[in-house]
């Protein structure tokens, strides 16, 4: 890690980086943190792994940089630490129980992450998002039988969920019931088209049941929908080599998708195949080794390794191979087109000719092999030889869209502008948002000197691709031209960051990747340019032909393979729902490019923020969101939300009102409004809007549970046990409200039925604590002294720590005579709390007896101290008045 010392804007330019990066793009967020973590920005560094993590669970290098983080910096213990005491005190803290059980997930301590989303569901019974992420857990442990039980439930909590049927039909998928797979998957697209991960992987699913091209679609769909599916890149590690025993390796592989069928003829192959696609080339190429040792097809599985050499620019492991290959396999036009391309960037020209020479006289139509013959033949200078190899591979069956570019390319480098332009526009009609196209009719503009118009097309081209450097540079010398100086500074910056020298556009070689779609495979580069050769015939250039080159191509909504959402937000609201926020970010990104309407993103936007708990920043976006769109009664709620949960109720109130009358028929228009008029004191006010609230969701039993708490606020005791009542007859498992109740109960002196309540709340929630307590103390009064130590004893067994538990033992033993005892069980409490009232408090009623006046002395009037208005402290000043008495009269009779 740097130990350089990072002014406040070094700081601040790094972390604008995470603003700049794709939100959907995991090995963008790993490779960020790797950054933040050299630069020293530790946090940050670990919150950028935790999302990569979030986005793609199976990333082991992101894994093993969280791993490295934690480890270094000690924060993983330090918010463990922290979490579990906020849960010791207030055990139903969802969002803190819930940050427990990612914590535990993302280092891979699944069946502790599984023990705290469980927990979650005693107090949540119908949080799918819980119950996704208790299937995560078994599945990731290996339990995939268990977790499509969770993951099953998942979806009969919420039918309409996209996200949870994703998961189930992942998990079918990963046991080998292809069948049940797909009827889950088709599902999840039915409910929600743009799920990109179910249209991904149902490609998976139909290519393993021969349907090649419904395959081919899903594909096509899904990487449309996100891009970042078919980019493969390197992704930076903290370690530069770690060391794994084969188990752990194997446990790595079988956590990433698609797992192994077993049986299947060419399972290794398959599986090889898809971690080449996500470009885990290190786990494609054993899986491809493993394939060879368990007797599948040997040319594929060769042919395959070959690929991935050749893709991760291992030129001489993929020479050898396809050296190997050809001897067996002559006849193989794709064979020497590959061997072409290997010994081509490697170096050696006349040996890659002659393998394209060989692969186009095996089949002359091949055009990936013309094309990259037309490559060669351009940097050798060969411009007329390079025309007509470019010109027979665009003659070809299935033209490789390269060759059409490097066609453009070569006309542009002999100076014939209006070839090269003509090359760009047929480029572009077949593919309306190339960058390379765009950039190339830029260039050609250039040249012209038509500065405006070269400024529309390299606008189009950075639109197309915002990453593409050399659009940026070439933007920015036209911006300079048209004298938009400014401009072309924020240009050239771009590009600078994207790209500290300026590289021309280059030829591009093709392959032909097996079984894979052409939009996945990566052609490699060529890093040498090429010398103009003939300038040509004198150049009249037909003004024409750019005029109706920008308007045959006018930009247009990009559309998706399938029928659009009817609500483009819908897939970022259920991963929302889910508590899968960084999902749901880079979900909202791509809904936005969509054309998803601003003010409702914005509005979903904010609830993103809340649900992190940066209220402020929520806030920010909810008035954004108004401002998009004044009517907005999301944008509004949100917004009363973010307020009450910044304390300000006077901002809050007004516009709860608002909301409420314009949205009248909106439930939570209604609970809103109730909540901030319980908040300013009016409890009446607030009942009556509960009440409007249960009218219209007559069926919700948190609505009851609302009422309830409002009516005994009020003193209303009948109306609060009705409410409580009601509310559980519609759902039985809310421990809260059978704990509640049993106070009402106590109140009402029907100490049988406040028994009763706090039972139920055990049997719902056995480490419901307060519960626990309060049937303790109800024991003590009302049966034995003895009974309640035991409850407390059982409490203390399941948590040792449970500070309460052990502090209410205390009492119960002070009062049962037993001092010793209850004097070790409070001193246990104060070496964990040392500022715990009621532990200091009875240790002094303790120490008094004792006769150590002095001590109990200390120890009430730490209590006063701690809180001078409290009831404690009035009943410690009248001890520490007596104590002090006491101790003069024993001091006196001593002497």
């Amino acid at each position: 890690m740097s130990s350089a010392v990072l002014s406040e804007r070094e700081r601040d330019v790094l972390r604008s980086f995470a603003r700049r990066i794709d939100p959907a793009d995991a090995g963008a967020h790993n490779n960020l943190g790797v950054l933040y973590w050299q630069k020293g920005l530790v946090t940050e560094a670990i919150e950028q792994f935790t999302q990569a993590l979030e986005l793609d669970p199976r990333m082991d290098v992101a894994r093993g940089n969280l791993e490295i983080a934690y480890r270094a910096s000690g924060h993983y213990d330090q918010v463990v630490a922290e979490l579990q005491e906020k849960l010791r005190r207030t055990p139903s803290d969802r969002d803190a129980r819930w940050e427990l059980g990612r914590a535990y997930a993302a280092l891979g301590h699944h069946p502790e992450a599984a023990n705290e989303f469980e927990t979650l569901l005693a107090w949540h019974p119908n949080d799918a998002g819980a119950l996704i992420q208790v299937g995560l857990a078994e599945r990731a442990s290996g339990r995939l039988e268990v977790a499509t039980e969770w993951f099953s439930l998942a979806c009969e909590r919420d039918p309409s969920s996209s996200v949870a049927l994703f998961h189930l039909g992942e998990t079918l998928y990963n046991r080998g019931l292809n069948d049940q797979a797909l009827l889950a998957l088709q599902a999840a697209t039915d409910r929600n088209p743009d799920n990109a991960d179910a249209n991904y992987l149902l490609a998976f699913l139909y290519g393993d049941l021969g349907r090649q091209e419904e395959a081919r679609v899903a594909t096509k769909r899904a990487i449309a929908l996100n891009p970042t599916l078919a980019r493969a890149q390197a992704n930076l590690s903290l370690e530069r080599v770690v060391a794994r025993s084969d188990q752990e390796r194997a446990v790595a592989r079988d956590a990433l998708r698609p797992r192994l069928v077993e049986g299947s003829a060419l399972a290794h192959f398959n599986l090889g195949l898809a971690f080449r696609q996500r470009g885990y080339y290190a786990e494609a190429l054993r899986e491809y080794r493993m394939g060879l040792d368990a007797g599948e097809d040997r040319r594929l599985n060769l042919q395959a390794m070959a690929e991935v050499h050749l893709l991760r620019r291992d030129l001489p492991a993929a020479l050898e191979l396809y050296d190997s290959l050809v001897r067996d396999y002559a006849d193989s036009p794709k064979l020497w087109n590959e061997r072409g391309v290997a010994l081509h960037q490697s170096g050696w020209r006349d040996s890659a000719a002659e393998s394209y020479q060989r692969a186009v006289t095996l089949d002359p139509g091949y055009g990936l092999a013309w094309n990259n013959l037309g490559v060669l033949r351009a940097h050798e200078g060969q411009v007329d030889g390079a025309a007509e190899a470019f010109e027979r591979a665009l003659a070809s069956a299935g033209a490789p869209p390269a060759a059409r570019l490097n066609l453009g390319l070569l006309h542009l480098q002999r100076r014939r502008l209006e070839s090269a332009l003509e090359a760009y526009r047929e480029a572009l009609t077949q593919a309306p948002q190339s960058p390379a196209a765009w950039n190339g009719v830029g260039l050609v503009l250039m040249e012209l000197k038509r500065w405006g118009e070269a400024r529309t097309a390299l606008s189009r081209a950075v639109d197309a691709d915002a990453n593409f450097a050399a659009a940026h540079y070439n933007l920015s010398f036209s911006l300079s031209q048209l004298g938009d100086f400014d401009g072309a500074l924020r240009a050239t910056k771009r590009a600078l960051e994207l790209d500290p020298f300026y590289v021309p556009q280059k030829y591009a070689l093709t392959i032909d990747l097996q079984f894979e779609d052409s939009n996945i495979a990566v052609p490699p580069e060529l890093a040498a340019d090429v010398t103009s050769g003939d300038l040509g015939p004198e150049f009249a250039f037909d003004p024409s032909t750019l005029d109706r080159l920008f308007q045959e191509l006018a930009p247009v909504p990009e559309q998706p393979a399938a029928t659009k959402t009817a609500d483009p937000l819908a897939l970022a609201r259920d991963y929302i729902s889910k508590g899968m926020l960084e999902r749901a970010a880079a979900e909202l990104s791509r809904a936005r490019a969509r054309g998803a309407a601003p003010a409702a993103a914005t509005a979903l936007l904010g609830d993103l923020f809340a649900r992190r708990g940066l209220h402020g920043e929520a806030l920010e976006r909810y008035r954004e969101a108004r401002a998009l769109d004044g009517d907005s009664a999301d944008a509004a709620a949100g917004e009363v939300r973010a307020l009450l949960a910044l304390g300000r109720i006077n901002e809050a109130a007004p516009l709860a009102e608002a909301l409420a009358r314009r949205s009248a028929d909106l439930v939570e228009a209604h609970v809103l409004r109730a909540r901030v008029r319980l908040e300013i004191g009016d409890a009446i006010g607030a009942l009556d809007s509960a009440r409007a609230a249960q009218a219209l969701a007559p069926g919700r039993a948190d609505l009851l549970h609302l009422q309830a708490r409002i009516a005994a606020r009020l003193g209303d005791r009948n109306a609060a046990h009705e409410a409580y009542r009601e509310a559980l007859r519609l759902d039985g498992s809310m421990a809260q409200v059978w704990y509640e109740l049993g106070q009402l109960e106590e109140e009402r002196a029907r100490l049988e039925a406040a028994r009763t309540a706090y039972e139920r709340a055990l049997e719902v929630l056995p480490t419901f604590t307060p519960a626990a307590l309060a049937l303790a103390s109800l024991i003590q009064r009302t049966e034995s002294v003895g009974a309640a130590v035991d409850l407390l004893v059982q409490v203390l067994e399941t948590d040792p720590y449970e500070l309460e538990a052990l502090a209410m033992l205390g009492r119960v033993l002070l009062d049962d005579g037993r001092t010793p005892q209850a004097l070790e069980a409070l001193e246990r409490v104060l070496r964990f709390d040392p500022e715990h009232r009621p532990a200091l408090f009875h240790r002094g009623v303790a120490r008094a007896r004792q006769r150590r006046f002095g001590d109990a002395v200390a120890d009430w009037e730490r209590v006063i101290q701690l809180d001078p208005a409290s009831t404690l402290a009035t009943e410690a000043r009248n001890r520490a008045r007596s104590a002090r008495d006491l101790q003069h009269i024993f001091a006196t009779a001593a002497v």
